[in-house]
């Protein structure tokens, strides 16, 4: 009997040794050579149970697992433990592995964790080892994973992770989880009274308000990525105990977000303040920064003062310091109240930026521009080029790197180390236009994608040292006697040691493209700068001109170099209802700013300007149909070049047109019904004025879902907006309108109206029939009414599986004879089998009726 009461008792201690005991942890990892990592595993235990762990194990995520003996036991009262394991593994290879530790069981209480002393306690991080990325170390969490709070207070917390590889970490809220690394059924975030949050960026969780005592367990998911990589991830499972107090949460007051550049000193102040009186408060921060080695920074970690306390952060910055995740810097304010202390949190996120490229030149040959500018900082990995015509105007805010896309720089090459500081740029080889002023920025960028504030901007103009094409002119419109106006600059910059004269230009014409052009005139002096191409079809072509340059102090000419090509302006015109659409179109190596639209006045004979455009469109409204408008349009641009006469007009050909109704008219919207025997369509219009040019209305059908529309009729009136279809074969299909103008314009088709057999009454047939003559129930046929119905296949047996009839009439009326020898067959069950082919938007469906009917007589 005493060994029976030894092994009850030790039966109900087992319980106990792994209950009450897990309450927070996680895993971090660091790379200690090749592919070889170190893991610290924290834990934080209920320190009274008697289930402490000398040693856990650890499985890495390869399919192997280790047991890690305890490193090291603190004492934190209050009846909590930290405990800390040190394990190393080596990995067979690349890849993902999940390395994870699973312990029954989690403390007793939880609030949140229903029978939480049953549920296991499982923690797991991601460690990714890629061969395209150098290896990684985990995010150290500097702040504890256990936290106290009071109710109707906020609670704060920060896990102050540290991620001295300086990669990007992202931070999310996920569930706890139990047994095999699974959710934990039933867990549910801490109730709040209004909310529970966590900063994706600065990792700040915030509980706004806890108001109930007891314990709480959350988990923090800490992701970190590389390059926009994700390259691993720990979890931080934490309790959070609330308690009752009247103590107040501190307040800590300092500067928001900001930046620097890189290579000044940020200094900023830093105060901590509790409402009640008399409490000491403590001020501490935590941040990479602090860890980095040989760290410029400084704050002085633990200050204390009553009711207030203040401390500067200082930080030196280099160009080392300069990535594109911004650095955290999580100050963290506790007092001392009684029961319990309070801690309140506020993460600074600073950005190091780095110093913009100096000294940018910009020099021009022939049809190239050569850039060259001075590196700041020895670690940029290259820099980017843009360009943009004319100057921007643009100033970089504070913090503000790279090229906004509404300064209209577009980045047109890069370098790709820090010592490349030259870049020609030939417009991917097709060269620049003379007259024409190019403005460029660089902007140097960094391991991590980081860019610098833009360089200062610097405007070049091609020298020039040939012909500019300025005049492109109709000046009269025809067939076979247009004439265009040509006229040309004088060069300012020849190079007259290579080039020492004299000079020969040859006037180029190409028709409707630059592919074939030829010339059309010889000039042997630089003040012959105009011409005039006659008995030309100006009315249906474009013209391209441009010169061809030479040196002609030699027998042969020389060619220096040919201008860009500039063609006429060429007016189209697109006619509509009571109006023209006026587009044009001018290929010119000058810039075009301004457009007068001149229209020909009937009364006066002469061309009125009608308005003034920067856009190459025009709409002329209001007109009447039918009669003739002609138009042309006179451009209105510049060279950047300021020696260059300005303003150039040149004017396009005169173009005319006759306005006609092509507008469709409105759309009906179709609504129908039926009685299975006719089908009533009404339709509807959106506006009052869509009456005004409606003519008729077209009805389609289609006797399936997805055929094609036939014609069915057509209404001539345009106020009747309805249609009735009187008895149709089946009214299973669909149905759409179309309106119709006086100019035959046919407006879009209808909504679809479907109407399918569901909506009608089925083909149903009666169990029992009488044929003795009386003139009641004599015949065997089908209730009435049913609807489409196409056809039958009526097939009736006697008891024996003999055929008494049969017909193809959805009718049936069998009068009880068998049909073979017309006599009345005897009274009892009979079996039939018909299939029945219905209507239906689909198409013809045959259904399979089986049953038995009873004669009697």
């Amino acid at each position: 009997m005493k060994h029976f009461l030894l092994f009850v008792y030790v039966l109900f201690l087992l319980p106990c040794l792994y209950a009450t005991h897990e309450r927070a942890g996680e895993i971090t990892y660091k790379h200690m050579g090749g592919l070889n990592y170190q893991i610290t595993l924290i834990t934080y235990t209920y320190s009274l149970s008697p289930a402490d762990r000398n040693e856990l194990e650890v499985f890495w995520g390869d399919g192997n697992s280790d047991i890690i003996k305890r490193d090291a036991i603190i004492k934190m009262g209050n009846d909590i433990q930290k405990n800390t394991y040190i394990g190393s593994h080596t990995y067979p290879a690349t890849g993902a592995y999940t390395i994870s530790m699973e312990d029954p069981n989690r403390n007793q209480g939880i609030l949140n964790v229903p029978n939480s002393v049953e549920v296991p306690f499982y923690i797991e991080t991601e460690l990714i080892i890629s061969p395209f990325l150098s290896f990684n170390n985990s995010p150290v969490l500097e702040n504890p994973p256990i936290d106290v709070g009071c109710v109707n207070q906020p609670f704060y917390h920060n896990p102050g992770a540290v991620d001295l590889d300086g990669d990007s970490l992202s931070y999310k809220l996920v569930k706890c989880k139990g047994l095999n690394g699974q959710v934990i059924p039933g867990y549910t975030l801490p109730q709040a009274s209004n909310s529970v949050t966590i900063d994706s960026i600065t990792g700040d969780f915030f509980w706004d308000m806890p108001f109930i005592q007891g314990e709480y367990n959350i988990a923090i998911l800490i992701e970190e990525y590389r390059y926009g990589v994700k390259i691993g991830s720990v979890v931080r499972d934490m309790q959070i105990i609330i308690m009752a107090c009247d103590n107040h949460v501190p307040e800590i007051i300092t500067i928001n977000d900001t930046c620097i550049d890189a290579g000044d000193t940020l200094v900023f102040k830093v105060t901590a303040k509790d409402r009640d009186a008399h409490q000491v408060v403590t001020l501490t921060a935590v941040s990479s920064i602090l860890q980095m080695p040989n760290t410029t920074a400084y704050f002085n970690q633990g200050v204390s003062n009553h009711d207030s306390v203040s401390s500067y952060f200082i930080w030196a910055t280099n160009c080392s310091h300069i990535q594109k995740q911004a650095y955290s810097i999580v100050f963290k304010a506790q007092d001392n109240g009684a029961p319990v202390s309070l801690v309140n949190m506020k993460t600074v996120m600073v950005t190091v930026i780095a110093p913009a490229p100096q000294n940018l030149k910009a020099s021009p040959f022939e049809r190239s521009i050569a850039l060259s500018w001075d590196s700041t900082c020895s670690n940029a990995v290259g820099y980017k080029i843009y360009r943009r015509e004319g100057p921007s105007g643009f100033v970089p805010q504070h913090c503000e790197t790279g090229l906004p896309p509404e300064t209209g720089f577009v980045q047109i090459g890069e370098t790709r180390t820090n010592a490349n500081t030259f870049f020609v740029d030939d417009n991917k080889g097709k060269g620049f236009k003379l007259g024409i002023e190019y403005c460029y920025r660089v902007v140097a960028f960094y391991k991590d994608f980081a860019e610098s504030y833009a360089s200062d901007e610097v405007c070049v103009m091609l020298d020039n040292y040939l012909p500019l094409m300025t005049r492109v002119s109709i000046e009269q419109t025809d067939v076979q006697k247009g004439k265009v106006f040509l006229k040309w600059s004088i060069p300012t910059d020849i190079d007259t040691i290579q080039y020492p004269g004299p000079y020969m230009l040859q006037l180029l014409r190409g028709i409707n493209d630059t592919l074939n052009m030829t010339n059309i005139r010889t000039f042997y002096s630089l003040t012959d700068t105009t011409y005039v191409d006659s008995l030309q079809n100006t009315q249906d072509k474009t013209f391209y001109y441009k010169i061809a340059f030479y040196n002609h102090s030699q027998q042969t000419p020389t060619l220096i170099d040919y201008s860009d090509p500039a063609s006429s302006v060429f007016l189209k015109i697109q006619p509509s209802n009571q109006c023209l659409r006026l587009q044009w179109n001018a290929n010119v190596p000058w810039k075009n700013k301004q457009y007068t639209i001149y229209k020909y006045n009937q009364q006066s004979a002469a061309y009125d300007s009608i308005a003034i455009t920067s856009h190459t469109t025009f709409t002329d409204k209001l007109l009447e149909n039918g009669q003739e408008y002609c138009y042309y349009v006179e451009t209105k641009g510049y060279y950047d070049d300021s020696l260059i006469e300005r303003p150039l007009l040149n004017k396009s050909q005169i173009c005319c047109g006759i306005p006609v109704d092509n507008i469709s008219p409105c759309t009906p919207k179709l609504s129908g019904e039926t009685d299975c025997i006719d089908v009533d369509l009404t339709w509807q219009l959106p506006y009052d004025s869509c009456f005004d040019d409606i003519t008729k209305y077209y009805i389609y059908y289609s006797d399936q879902l997805y055929g094609d529309f036939k014609l069915l009729d057509s209404i001539s009136d345009p106020f009747i907006l309805q249609y009735k279809w009187i008895h149709p074969q089946s009214v299973v299909g669909c149905y759409v309108v179309r309106a119709v103008d006086s100019m035959n314009n046919y407006s879009a088709f209808s909504n679809k109206v479907c109407f399918d057999i569901d909506l009608c009454n089925p083909y149903r047939l009666p169990n029992i029939f009488s044929p003795n003559g009386d003139g009641l129930n004599d015949y065997f046929r089908p209730f009435r009414p049913y609807d489409l119905v196409n056809s039958v296949q009526m097939r009736i047996y006697n008891r024996w599986g003999n055929m008494v009839f049969k017909t193809d009439n959805p009718e049936i009326l069998w009068d009880g004879k068998d049909q073979s020898n017309k006599k009345d067959c005897a009274e009892g069950v009979y079996y039939y089998v018909c299939d029945v082919k219905e209507y239906t938007l689909i198409g013809i469906r045959i259904r399979n009726l089986k049953g038995s009917v009873t004669l009697v007589r």
